[in-house]
Formats: structure tokens, sequence, C-alpha cells
């Protein structure tokens, strides 16, 4: 039996919540892990985790779905409040936790691709999705991350862009990897710790000093990507200047 099933079972789950130090809800189906935590942040919580063996109604970027088989993948959103001071910045550094997770499991050769993918061989293989708000309590941030783990093909529709664990020949827990990303979104929460992370990030950048194609708020342009800033948009070098680019598609010129 998968090991993350166990977490159906009260005192597993349990155990593992007090290990983590979070409050944990499984779920053998659900329409959406970021939906459900943002619910239960709605009501209160403060340090929960949300993971599911399944979801019907996957949330993506920018409306887009994440699609995956029930079984198949790490399917998770965190509750993060106080939310962090620059929440567009700590979503684009959730793919370093994602990455570090993935290293200290065996899968070391992770890059990076603005705002918040983890690729393997330039395929996607994770995502992180990003909520957040404001309030009377120091804010709200909502982190979801989904992660291809056991697929053995994907649709045809995305099997050129997109790739898994399996698939890249990595065998991985979602169990363990469920707790090795709590542990490093734990770590990059620190403030002490992001610009480390924030350099990391750029070591595995799979745009940073390359000539990308850029739409963003209905425009289109072209140019280098330089950097990240300390908000987590993306600056691009033009002919006619530097684009900070805060949401949209990129992808590098060949």
């Amino acid at each position: 039996m998968p090991r993350l099933v166990l977490l159906a079972h009260p005192a597993v789950a349990s155990a593992v919540s007090r290990e983590l130090g979070r409050d944990l809800e499984y779920h053998n189906a659900i329409a959406s892990t970021q939906t459900r935590a943002r619910e239960l942040a709605d009501a209160g919580a403060t340090r929960g985790i949300v993971v599911a063996n399944e979801q019907t109604a996957g949330q993506g970027t920018r409306g887009r779905t994440w699609v995956a088989a029930a079984g198949t993948s790490l399917l998770a959103s965190w509750i993060l409040r106080p939310a962090p001071a620059a929440p567009a910045l700590f979503a684009a550094l959730a793919g370093v936790a994602v990455a570090r997770a993935l290293a200290t499991l065996g899968c070391e050769d992770a890059s990076l691709k603005w705002p918040n993918d983890v690729e393997l061989d330039g395929r996607k293989v994770a995502g992180a999705l990003a909520h957040g708000s404001s309030d009377g309590r120091g804010g709200l941030l909502v982190i979801g991350i989904g992660v291809n783990v056991h697929q053995q093909e994907l649709p045809a529709e995305i099997a050129r862009t997109a790739t898994s664990l399996a698939i890249a020949g990595h065998g991985v827990d979602r169990l363990a990897l469920l707790a090795r990303i709590t542990t490093e979104l734990d770590r990059i929460e620190s403030p002490a710790e992001q610009h480390a992370a924030m350099s990391e990030w750029r070591e595995r950048s799979s745009l940073i000093g390359r000539d990308v194609a850029v739409r963003s708020a209905g425009r289109d342009f072209s140019g280098r990507a330089d950097a990240i800033d300390d908000e987590g948009a993306l600056l691009v070098h033009t002919g006619s200047g530097v684009e900070r680019v805060i949401t949209g598609d990129v992808v590098v010129k060949h």
C-alpha cells in the first residue's frame, strides 16, 4: 500500500502532524486542496496542510487545471499565517524548497523556471500556486504544490512539456516527499534563509542569462532574463530598457 494513503487513518495522520509541527487534513479525493486550505484559513487555521490522493478540480497558474490520476502525484497546500513579508517572492522560492526536497531523496538535477515551476530535463515535474490575502492577523498565504511522482506516461497534450519523477527514473515515496517539502518551506520562511534561497534559485534557473519571449498583461516582447527582484518579479533587459514582469508566460528563445 502506498504510504501516503495511510494518512486516512487518524492515528497515522496525528503522528505525522506532530512530526511536521502542523495540523494535517487528508482526503482520498477532493476538488482542490488549495480551495480547502483557504476555507480552513478563513475559519482560523494558521499552520495547516491539506493533502490529497486525488483532485477532481486541481488548480494551476493563471486559471489552468492540474490534471493527475489518483495515486500518482503529491498534491498538497500549506497554510502560512502570518504571511511572509514578500508573498510573491516566497511563492517563487517554493520552487527552491521542492528542488531541495527532491535532492534529499536522490533527484539532484532539478531546475527552476520562473515564476514557480520545477523542471527535470527541461520538462515540468512540479508547480506551485499561491493565494494571499491581508487581514488583521498578519496576512495569509496558501501555497499549493503539485508534484508528478508515479506517472509512467502522461496525456499526449502535455507529454512534450511535462514529466514525472518515475519517467525521469526516480522512485520517490510521496509521504517522504511531503515531509521534506514541509521542512524546506519552513526553512525559507526565515528571512535569514531567503538570501541563500534566492542565490540557489538563480543557480537552478533555466531562464537567467538567456534570451526569452514574454507575454504579459496583453503585451509581447523579447529580451534577456537578468534576475528576479526582492519581490519575485522577473527582470528582462530589452532594447528599450528593463521590463519588470510580475505575471505572464515566459519561454526561452532557441
